[in-house]
């Protein structure tokens, strides 16, 4: 079957809930360490899908809001935190025009996710959202890859998921981009093992892509400040000569000027 994996949400979240403590650990450490905003802490997450990082955040005592443009990911994410007793502020809305009741001391979007807005204009859009919901003092910690364009091969990874009976496995590949065209594609093929059969699901979408270079220039037509790139823990990442991260994938703390 073709179809967008992203519009299965409890197959979506039995592939990517475990580990999630973990990662909130590290999210934690990066507020610790850079956000400077006071009051209760509230963290914010655009695109946030089932909201797993939320729900954990939730029970940790820390308010959350999430926004995700699929509204099945937001019921999904809103019967989470229901059927655990907690509550979050969780919109239905677009990345690159949104508004929320509150503020956050604290913003995140892990694992490349920024890299669906597919333009410019698009991310300088989603970052004056964001500075809008942040306090003064809080900080905005983006995962995200950037790429050595010439230099890359297509890769592959393999995903795999288990909660009761239910097995889900996912093999992604990865088409690297030029620098003219901007786009990495991604080819997802999904295997559903239940009690009643195997279901297969693939899709393919493009993200967009940035050379170090492309993403600090962005950045800093944004109005934001890099202070820091970390690793999943929280912990500074390795960096080259030139800034660049060491494997390219870092988490970018970053600061509205």
């Amino acid at each position: 079957m073709r179809a967008d994996w992203y519009e299965f949400p409890g197959w979506y979240d039995i592939l990517h809930a475990a580990g999630t403590a973990r990662e909130v650990d590290g999210l934690s450490r990066m507020e610790e360490r850079f956000s400077e905003a006071r009051g209760r802490r509230v963290w914010f997450e655009p695109a946030c899908g089932t909201g797993r990082y939320l729900r954990v955040a939730a029970g940790r005592g820390i308010g959350v809001i999430g926004l995700d443009r699929s509204a099945k990911m937001i019921e999904y994410a809103r019967s989470s935190l229901r059927n655990r007793g907690l509550r979050g502020e969780l919109i239905v809305g677009d990345m690159t025009k949104f508004r929320t009741r509150r503020k956050a001391t604290f913003a995140f979007c892990p694992i490349n996710t920024i890299r669906h807005l597919r333009s410019d204009s698009a991310m300088l859009a989603h970052f004056a959202c964001v500075r809008c919901v942040l306090l003064t003092g809080g900080v905005y910690a983006v995962g995200i890859e950037t790429c050595r364009y010439g230099e890359e091969f297509p890769s592959e990874d393999v995903w795999e998921g288990r909660r009761g009976a239910a097995h889900v496995r996912q093999t992604v590949q990865y088409l690297p981009g030029k620098r003219g065209r901007r786009a990495e594609r991604v080819i997802s093929h999904l295997a559903i093992t239940t009690p009643r059969g195997v279901q297969h699901l693939d899709s393919r979408y493009d993200l967009r892509t940035y050379s170090f270079e492309q993403w600090s220039r962005l950045i800093a037509r944004a109005g934001w400040t890099c202070v820091a790139v970390c690793n999943g823990d929280g912990d500074d990442a390795m960096r080259g000569p030139h800034g660049a991260v060491v494997g390219d994938y870092g988490v970018h703390i970053l600061k509205p000027r």
